[in-house]
């Protein structure tokens, strides 16, 4: 006789189909439902057309693929759970069309057709999605509030120790891939690995005081000099340099040639050297000095923030070189015309991009409310009762970051290996905002007595 307790595991009779019904009010049917799916899949096909050199071999599944990215810009999942969900999840099939299909993406087809939208395609689905919702009368853009915000990078805190370590096992693994041509550099970094991790442990362990710390940090970079100029003794004497391994040994020479004088500069002066490199795997990241209680450095990006009637837009700033929020003022502006093809009739930043001149210049642009906050004692460009109206639509560009940066969107600490990826993953969480937000004001409307 079975044990009742067993019966699971000897019983194997269970179906493994069901008939489900979902019902109208949830949100990926709603989502579904309010999206312009002819119009975001000519979006896609332009995207794929202008990065393929010749149009052949299988088109993607871009009903299906398009509905997966949208799943992964409400949800924050990953591409492996993507597909699960997509599988076995009744309301993701339909959002990506699949309710009478077999065919279903797996993790790696999904993750190729991220890579192939890129942040370039990204942002056109969430510039559309805007321009839809107001074509919709559910957008009204004629207030414009502006912020900035870091997206942060996933990387450790970029010491010095850390990054000459780095190095050094990034040459150790890369050598080991390569043929007798670096022979001298592998001697080299055999003789000194051992030593390399001595030093590290020494520095984590041992050194207490900031003097201590600086003389093993300076023999650390004694030691990862001597890699460095073996490294580029053997480049320099015309290697051909064509596997992939011999051609990050390259970049890692290349990048440790600027990076060395900045780590000497901050172990002289205790000052961190300006552009200071802070990561080997993705060298155009930087610092950014936000002066909050806790955190006064974040490393990643700098993106703009405008949030228009409860909507977001967000663009890097200059193409995420290092700009003042005097320069983004103007940005927000010039992203919201080419955007609606008119300025602003109000728009609003805080002291950090207020001068005479950018007044003038948004002024200009069309804006006939420039709600820039003054520094000191100068007044407002504006009226009283205007001031007072701007400062409090403004205060909820803060709400707008805070849920792009909250687990559901995932917009801070993507996990993204390079600054690609970081921006593609960037503007996806734009996009799952205001993709949301979409959906509850239509919601609204229809719950309106006619």
């Amino acid at each position: 006789m079975i044990d009742p307790k067993q019966i699971g595991f000897f019983d194997n009779t269970h179906p493994r189909s069901a008939k489900i019904t979902i019902k109208d009010q949830h949100e990926l049917v709603q989502l579904a439902d309010v999206m312009d799916w002819p119009q975001i899949i000519e979006t896609a096909i332009g995207v794929r057309a202008s990065k393929v050199k010749v149009e052949s071999g299988p088109q993607p599944h871009y009903r299906e693929l398009l509905g997966a990215t949208t799943l992964m810009s409400v949800r924050n999942i990953t591409f492996r759970q993507a597909e699960d969900l997509i599988a076995h999840y009744a309301p993701a099939r339909y959002l990506c069309g699949l309710m009478d299909s077999t065919w279903q993406p797996d993790h790696i087809t999904i993750f190729e057709f991220t890579q192939m939208m890129g942040p370039e395609g990204m942002e056109l689905l969430n510039r559309q999605a805007l321009v839809s919702a107001k074509e919709a009368g559910i957008l009204d853009s004629s207030s414009l509030m502006s912020d900035t915000t870091a997206q942060e990078a996933m990387i450790p805190y970029p010491n010095e120790v850390e990054l000459m370590k780095r190095f050094t096992d990034l040459v150790a693994k890369n050598l080991k891939r390569v043929g007798d041509k670096f022979s001298s550099v592998k001697e080299k970094v055999n003789e000194v690995v051992d030593k390399v991790k001595g030093l590290v442990r020494k520095s984590h362990l041992f050194a207490k005081t900031k003097e201590q710390k600086r003389k093993v940090g300076k023999k650390l970079y004694h030691t990862v000099q001597e890699i460095q100029g073996a490294l580029k003794e053997c480049l320099e004497q015309g290697l051909q340099v064509r596997s992939k391994s011999s051609k990050e040994l390259a970049r890692l020479s290349e990048l440790m040639t600027r990076l060395l004088p900045q780590i000497l500069h901050f172990l002289e002066t205790g000052f961190v050297a300006a552009k200071k490199i802070i990561h080997l795997q993705s060298p155009e990241l930087y610092s950014i000095v936000r002066g909050k209680a806790g955190k006064s450095v974040e490393f990643g990006l700098k993106w703009g923030v405008s949030r228009i009637d409860g909507f977001a837009l967000g663009f890097l700033i200059d193409n995420g070189v290092h700009a003042s929020d005097q320069k983004f003022c103007l940005q927000a502006i010039h992203e919201h015309i080419s955007l609606f093809d008119e300025a602003p009739e109000k728009f609003g930043f805080d002291r950090g991009g207020y001068s005479k001149i950018n007044i003038k210049r948004a002024s200009k642009l069309g804006v006939k409310y420039v709600g820039i906050a003054p520094t000191g004692k100068t007044k407002w460009a504006v009226s009283d009762e205007m001031a007072e109206t701007i400062r409090r639509e403004r205060a909820q560009v803060e709400g707008v970051i805070g849920n792009l940066k909250s687990k559901k969107y995932g917009f801070n600490k993507p996990n993204a290996k390079s600054i690609r990826a970081m921006e593609t993953y960037g503007h996806r969480s734009f996009l799952g905002f205001n993709l949301c937000k979409m959906v509850r004001k239509i919601n609204l409307l229809q719950m309106q007595p006619a």
